[in-house]
């Protein structure tokens, strides 16, 4: 089954990172040499709402997110998977500040990078269906527009920590592409705050303000 043998935070039974050859999509180059890499986020062209991050045109993963979370959907290589219990040869370690994505018995993940912020572990989670690996980060500030799934800066998202000395793919969005982010995240608010309402076809006049902060905020969940 594809879905058993799933976690939060599972981790390798090897003490060794895992290879980088083993994700499709992304290019072994990204996570072999560690150096500044800039990639793109899009819209996805045909799911509303839903974004495609590629590095060096190659598509990484499509990505979407709520108020309280970030979902990232990654095609796993499933010609070097078993057909049975495919997940558990799977490896997600989600941690407060890192993503990291591989097989086991690889040489090294080839997903290893900062998220855009912090994530509370004990609410994300994984699964494998149907050939996609589909990670739920939950959001630690409910209501916040992450502009990306990760980071890779040498300095967290929010400016606070140590740099890392570790620089990797970095996700890169225009201003148009936030501000519809922000749209979609504000009418969600609007609709929870509002429930008796139609909000779907509702529009900004200006700039969109930011769905964390609008009308004195929403909640922190720590």
């Amino acid at each position: 089954d594809e879905n058993d043998g799933v976690g939060s935070a599972s981790r390798p039974n090897s003490s060794r990172p895992l290879s980088a050859s083993a994700a499709p999509a992304a290019p072994a180059s990204s996570a072999a040499t560690p150096m500044p890499a800039q990639g793109k986020t899009k819209k996805h062209p045909t799911i509303a709402d839903r974004y495609v991050f590629s590095y060096n045109d190659h598509k990484v993963y499509e990505w979407e997110q709520s108020l309280e979370e970030v979902t990232i959907y990654i095609e796993a290589p499933m010609q070097q998977l078993p057909q049975e219990n495919t997940a558990s040869y799977i490896i997600v370690n989600i941690l407060p500040h890192q993503l990291q994505v591989g097989l086991k018995g690889g040489d090294r993940y080839f997903i290893d990078e900062k998220t855009f912020d912090k994530v509370k572990v004990k609410e994300s989670s994984w699964f494998l269906d149907e050939g996609v690996i589909t990670i739920i980060l939950s959001k630690c500030f409910r209501g916040q527009t992450w502009e990306g799934v990760l980071c890779g800066h040498t300095t967290p998202a929010n400016g606070s920590g140590a740099a890392s000395g570790r620089q990797g793919i970095q996700e890169s969005i225009d201003p148009f592409t936030k501000q519809d982010m922000q749209r979609k995240l504000m009418l969600e608010r609007f609709q929870e705050d509002n429930p008796g309402f139609d909000f779907r076809d509702a529009k900004f006049n200006g700039e969109v303000p930011d769905p964390r902060t609008f009308m004195g905020g929403v909640s922190y969940n720590p």
